[in-house]
């Protein structure tokens, strides 16, 4: 997951996505490397969704329960009405 670490770091997004696409779908540092790709491009709602998938395949992924947490506390505090359009 090192490539994807570094594509993420570099804000290199489309890429990132390609790379996970290319990996298992079962697995759950795969599905908490999603979340933090949805949440990196601001969709904390998808964000939330694989690190709860990631959580249900190994409850023990404590980086997925963190990231969890922290994107429900933001996606709590959004207020559409304050976004510039």
């Amino acid at each position: 997951m090192k490539e994807f670490e570094d594509l993420l770091q570099e804000g290199r997004l489309a890429e990132a996505e390609e790379l996970l696409l290319t990996l298992d779908q079962a697995d759950d540092i795969v599905l908490y490397s999603w979340g933090r790709l949805y949440s990196r491009k601001g969709e904390e709602a998808k964000a939330i969704s694989y690190y709860a998938k990631a959580l249900e395949i190994n409850p023990n992924n404590e980086e997925a329960r963190v990231r969890l947490e922290i994107a429900r506390e933001i996606f709590s505090f959004r207020d559409p009405n304050l976004y510039n359009h």
